[in-house]
């Protein structure tokens, strides 16, 4: 008895009572490929005997090649509490020996076995009523309907709790229903697919668009017409066009940039024009540059100065300038959320792109049809937010891209060989660590930084701070004597750091940087004052540094 006792104290109150949730479809068939599908959530609260649950969490997965998730919207009144997260390229497997619709026996199973499968996303919806007890339709939600050859338990019910008006939890929870499945899906043997190369660290590529233009006489993009159509990229870099385009047509084919978006202020940072700087600077004997891999490329997309054609200096000196917080909006196109204007690249992932003569001309040849695009924005020579020229060349060396002009890959093998998306994880640079601590010092807050790696170039960092409670004072440098320091402040935002203008300056390990603040009120600490926005750091060969701020 004390066992059992002892035991007891370690489990939660249960609630028994039979609480079942299922899934289901609101469109009624027959569907096809671009559908906007509605899938609503729905529980059965039961009646004997009858639960009351007020938390109820839900999680799910999907098929992400039949499925683009778009929004969820909750349907349990006002006096409701959720929450909606998710993780890409995830599947769960069902906890072996319990029944699969068991949703709350496979909660219990843990540790969850979630495994990395670039097919699916996992999801989670989370919900909190005080006014009466959740029932009926909890939350529907919209996705649109991708290309797939068949759709066949394309969502899936996978773990679940619940707790009721008493603070138990309530057992047992099923799914009353099958998974998801989609038959007669029409347009998934007629379409034309756009697919964008860009990296995983990129997570706003959902914030552009794919324009579909007319050509001119030239066969080049007329821009005097409107579009063809215009789709969003979804989270994998896709837009599928089903009635837009025909056999037999010649269009355009553009990667619209983003406008008027946060993440564009981080977009030019100091390894950008460090590289910038190398590219003018460094030349052979005969004063030809050897720096860049793909100089046509590289000085097409460094080329970010009005008025301006070529790459020159003055493109070096406008990065550098706007890096230590200069405002050269009125002779340099650069990307911020400010930006009236801005240079931006847009063609197919082919050699011309790399030769720096980017094509965007298309012939729908074939019923199913695919073409790979690239982009990068003006100044990003770091190709931080850009598609990676080393990744483009490797693609078209092995012809593992739709639109290849390899004639020894058949149709279907070039289908084939491009299913999966085409974000790629940025390539495994060094890392470098900037330690920082902050203390209440003399009246003073006091932010001090601790660099132990050698042969840095340029060091940028921007940082907030809480203004309300801190006023700065000072920024205090011990870079060494040959390096330029930079600080500039808007706001609470504060970017500085350092860069190398002589080719041979280096960051001198040790404390570069110490900011110090007046209180503006008593404290009594300095938690929760300050947080970085950005990182970057480059090395002396022009390559980028993963700068962890620690």
């Amino acid at each position: 008895m004390k066992k059992l006792l002892a035991l007891l104290l370690f489990l939660p109150f249960i609630s028994f009572g039979q609480l079942t949730i299922s899934q289901s479809v609101v469109n009624q068939p027959p569907y096809k490929v671009g559908d906007t599908l509605t899938i609503k959530y729905t529980i059965d609260k039961g009646t004997s005997p009858i639960t009351t649950p007020r938390y109820f969490w839900l999680r799910y997965q999907y098929n992400n090649k039949a499925l683009s998730y778009v929004s969820t919207t909750y349907t349990q009144g006002t006096s409701v509490q959720t929450y909606y997260t998710g993780w890409n390229n995830y599947i769960f497997n069902s906890a072996p020996n319990t029944d699969s619709k068991s949703l709350y026996a496979q909660y219990l199973t843990t540790p969850w076995s979630y495994q990395s499968n670039p097919d699916w996303n996992v999801a989670q919806i989370t919900l909190q009523r005080t006014d009466a007890s959740i029932n009926g339709i909890l939350a529907t939600q919209k996705y649109v309907l991708k290309d797939q050859n068949t759709y066949d338990n394309i969502h899936k019910l996978d773990i679940t709790y619940a707790v009721d008006a008493t603070g138990g939890y309530i057992s047992p929870i099923t799914n009353s229903g099958n998974n998801i499945s989609l038959t007669g899906v029409s347009g998934n043997t007629s379409q034309f697919k756009v697919r964008v190369l860009f990296p995983s660290t990129y997570t706003t590529i959902t914030d552009h668009i794919i324009q579909l233009m007319y050509l001119d006489g030239s066969g080049k993009i007329d821009w005097t017409k409107q579009p063809i159509a215009v789709k969003g990229l979804d989270a994998s870099g896709e837009a599928i066009f089903t009635t837009e385009v025909k056999v037999g047509d010649k269009i355009g084919v553009f990667v619209a940039p983003a406008w008027q978006k946060t993440f564009m202020n981080n977009i030019v940072t100091v390894s950008d024009a460090y590289k910038a700087f190398l590219g003018i600077s460094q030349t052979d004997i005969a004063g030809n540059g050897n720096f860049f891999t793909y100089p046509a490329l590289e000085k097409k997309i460094g080329q970010i100065t009005k008025g301006k054609t070529t790459f020159s200096e003055s493109d070096s000196y406008n990065m550098f300038a706007y890096v230590m917080g200069a405002n050269v909006d009125s002779v340099a196109m650069i990307p911020s959320s400010t930006s009236s204007s801005i240079r931006w690249n847009s063609g197919l992932l082919n050699q011309s792109w790399l030769d720096g003569s980017p094509t965007n001309a298309v012939t729908i040849s074939q019923a199913i049809q695919a073409v790979d695009m690239v982009y990068a924005w003006g100044g990003d020579l770091d190709w931080s937010h850009s598609s990676s020229p080393s990744i483009i060349a490797s693609r078209i060396a092995s012809g593992n891209y739709a639109n290849s002009v390899n004639t020894g890959m058949t149709t279907m093998n070039r289908i084939v060989a491009t299913s999966s998306t085409l974000s790629y994880a940025s390539q495994t640079i060094e890392t470098a660590k900037l330690s920082v601590a902050s203390k209440l010092e003399n009246g003073k807050v006091i932010l001090t930084t601790s660099l132990t790696k050698e042969g840095l170039a340029g060091l940028q960092l921007i940082m907030k701070y809480d203004d309300s409670k801190l006023t700065l004072d000072n920024v205090i440098f011990d870079t060494g004597n040959t390096i330029t320091n930079f600080s500039t402040s808007d706001g609470n935002r504060l970017t500085f750091g350092s860069i190398d203008q002589l080719k041979t300056a280096r960051i001198k390990i040790g404390t570069p940087y110490k900011l110090v603040f007046t209180p503006k009120e008593p404290l009594t600490s300095t938690t929760g004052l300050f947080y970085f926005v950005l990182s970057d750091a480059v090395d002396a060969s022009g390559n980028k540094i993963n700068l962890i701020v620690e």
